[in-house]
C-alpha cells in the first residue's frame, strides 16, 4: 500500500535539542499519519528524538521511522523478541535473505519468527539470534571483520564468528557503532510495526517441534528394549540399481533442494517387477535415509462403499502428507487402483481422476511429497497415471539374477546368525539362484534352516522339557546341510502350489 505523505503536521520546533512553546500551534489530534499499518498519531521524536524535524515536513512514516537511531529501534524489537527468534538488519530484504543463508548453518535452534529492520545507511548486515538459553547471539555474515568492544575488552568477529551480546556492548563496522540496549530512550512499541517487518513460522515450526520430540520419546523406548534398528539401504541386496536412481530421483533433492532449484523434480514413481523383489523393502529404506515421514497403505484400503468418499481418503491422505513434509507415501498393489479407465468402474475412474488431481497439486505447488508405488501389472495402469509428469518414472524391480547379487541378499539375512565355520557360501548362493529366489524367498530359507538346526540340535525338545537355556542358542551352529534340506522344503512346496495352465487338452498328447 502507497503511503500517503504528511500534510500540515504541526510540532514544536527544536532550538538546541529543547522544545520551544507556541500557544498557538494546532493541538488537534486528527493530525495523523496514514499508513500500511494504521493510523499514528505523534510519531516517536516528537520529545526524545530533536534531529528529526517534523515542521512542513513531506516524507512517509516509514521515512521518518528509518530517523530514529537503529540502536533504539534495535532495542525496541530486543523487547519482544523469544527464544527461536532472529534479527536481521540489512539495507534491503534481500540482503537479509543471503546474510542468513550465510550464517543459518550456525544456528542451533529452528527459527520461530523473523524481524528484520531496514537501514540504508548501514552498509552492512548483522543477525541477532536468542537461543535455546535465552542468550543473545550476534552473528556477522560479511566478508569485513566486526569489532566487538564489551567492557574493558575487545574482540574480532571474522565472517561467520558469533559472540554472546549483553546490554552496553557495542559493535563497530564500517565506521558505524551500534549499541546494544535493553530498551530504547522512549517507548516505541506503538510504532514498532513501521520499522521492522516480522515473518511467523510458529504454524509451520511448532507440528515439526512435536512430530520430532515424540520420534525422540519413542526412540528411548526402543533403545531400552534393544529392537527398532531403522532399516537403510545397506539392508538392501541385489537392487543397486533401483537404488541409485532412488537416491538421484528422492533422497538428493530432499537433502539438497538448492540443486534442483532449475530442475524439473519428478514426484511420482512406479516400482514393477514380480512379487518377492523388495520393492517395499526400498521404500522403507528409502524414507529412513531421507528421513522423511513414511506413509505406507495398500490401495485397496483406500476403498468405500459409498459414493465419493473414497475420493475424500485420498484428499486426506494427501493433506496428512502435506502437514508432515518430507513425506513419502508408498501405495502397494497399486494396479488395483490406478487401473485403465473406461470400463464399468466408473467409481474407479473418478479415483483414478482424483489421484491424478492431486499428482499435479505437489508439482504445482513444489511440495516435498513424494508417491512411490509398486505394481506387478505395469500393464494395468492407466496410461494417465504411467505417462511423463505424474508417475512418469518406471523403475524394475527384478528378482537377483547373478550370484553375486544373490550372495549379497544370503549375507544381509544371515547376519546375525551363527553358521558353521566352514559354511560355502558360494556353494549355497549358487543353489539359490538355480531356483531363481528373490529377496523375499531367500529370507523364508534363511528362516527355515534355522527352524532345521534348532530341531537336530534338541532346541524345541529342552523347550518342550524345560531344559532349555540361551547358551544352547549361543552353541547353535547352522550347517550347509541344514540350507540345503530348507531349500528342498521350499522347492517341494512351489510344485505343490503351482497348477496347470487352463487351455484344451490335447487327447493325442499321451505324456
Amino acid at each position: 500500500m502507497r503511503i500517503s505523505s504528511v500534510q500540515n503536521y504541526y510540532c514544536a520546533p527544536y532550538t538546541n535539542n529543547k522544545t520551544v512553546q507556541n500557544k498557538n500551534l494546532h493541538q488537534n489530534a486528527s493530525n495523523t499519519i496514514t499508513s500500511g499499518v494504521g493510523y499514528i498519531k505523534n510519531l516517536p521524536g516528537y520529545k526524545f528524538y530533536p534531529q528529526i524535524n517534523f515542521t512542513g515536513v513531506q516524507s512517509s512514516a516509514v521515512a521518518l521511522a528509518k530517523k530514529i537511531p537503529l540502536e533504539d529501534r534495535l532495542a525496541s524489537v530486543l523487547q519482544v523478541v523469544q527464544q527461536g527468534d532472529v534479527v536481521v538488519i540489512a539495507d534491503t530484504l534481500k540482503t537479509a535473505q543471503k546474510s542468513l543463508k550465510e550464517v543459518s548453518s550456525s544456528f542451533h535452534n529452528i527459527i520461530k519468527r523473523l524481524f528484520f529492520i531496514e537501514d540504508d545507511g548501514l552498509k552492512a548486515s548483522l543477525a541477532l539470534f536468542k537461543n535455546h538459553n535465552n542468550e543473545l547471539e550476534a552473528f556477522n555474515p560479511n566478508s569485513f571483520p566486526f569489532t566487538l568492544k564489551s567492557g574493558d575488552s575487545t574482540y574480532n568477529m571474522k565472517h561467520g564468528d558469533s559472540f554472546y551480546l549483553v546490554p552496553d556492548d557495542v559493535l563497530q563496522f564500517n565506521g558505524t557503532e551500534l549499541k546494544i540496549k535493553d530498551k530504547p530512550l522512549t517507548d516505541l512499541s506503538l510504532y514498532r510495526k513501521i520499522f521492522v517487518r516480522s515473518f511467523d513460522f510458529s504454524n509451520e515450526v511448532n507440528p515439526v517441534i512435536r512430530r520430532q520430540n515424540q520420534k525422540s520419546i519413542y526412540s528411548i523406548l526402543q533403545t531400552l528394549s534393544g529392537k527398532g534398528k531403522k532399516l537403510s539401504f545397506s539392508d538392501v541386496g541385489g537392487q543397486d540399481d533401483v537404488i541409485d536412481a532412488l537416491k538421484k530421483g528422492i533422497l538428493y533433492p530432499i537433502r539438497y533442494p538448492e540443486a534442483y532449484r532449475n530442475s524439473i523434480v519428478n514426484h511420482g514413481y512406479i516400482l514393477y517387477g514380480p512379487p518377492g523383489t523388495g520393492k517395499t523393502l526400498i521404500a522403507q529404506a528409502l524414507a529412513n535415509e531421507t528421513n522423511a515421514e513414511f506413509i505406507k497403505l495398500n490401495g485397496l484400503e483406500m476403498e468405500s462403499k459409498w459414493v465419493g468418499e473414497s475420493e475424500e481418503n485420498w484428499r486426506k491422505l494427501f493433506d496428512t502428507a502435506r502437514e508432515n513434509q518430507p513425506a513419502i507415501i508408498f501405495i502397494d498393489e497399486f494396479d488395483a487402483v490406478a487401473k485403465k479407465r473406461g470400463g464399468i468402474d466408473v467409481y474407479g475412474d473418478k479415483v483414478t481422476n482424483q489421484l491424478l488431481t492431486l499428482m499435479s497439486d505437489i508439482e504445482k505447488n513444489g511440495d516435498d511429497i513424494f508417491v512411490i508405488t509398486a505394481t506387478n501389472r505395469l500393464d494395468m495402469l492407466d496410461s494417465a497415471i504411467t505417462r511423463s509428469g505424474r508417475f512418469g518414472k518406471h523403475i524394475e524391480v527384478k528378482a537377483p539374477d547373478t550370484q553375486e547379487a544373490v550372495l549379497k541378499i544370503f549375507e544381509i539375512h544371515t547376519k546375525n546368525k551363527q553358521l558353521a565355520d566352514d559354511f560355502p557360501k558360494e556353494k549355497i548362493a549358487a543353489e539359490l539362484l538355480k531356483i531363481k529366489a528373490t529377496g523375499a524367498d531367500i529370507a523364508h530359507i534363511v528362516n527355515g534352516a534355522n527352524e532345521r538346526a534348532f530341531e537336530r540340535a534338541g532346541i524345541y525338545t529342552k523347550m518342550e522339557n524345560g531344559t532349555f537355556k540361551p547358551e544352547d542358542i549361543d552353541n547353535l551352529r547352522i550347517t550347509c546341510e541344514d540350507f540345503q534340506e530348507a531349500i528342498k522344503d521350499f522347492s517341494g512346496a512351489n510344485r505343490k502350489n503351482s497348477r496347470r495352465p487352463v487351455g484344451f487338452v490335447n487327447l493325442n498328447n499321451k505324456n
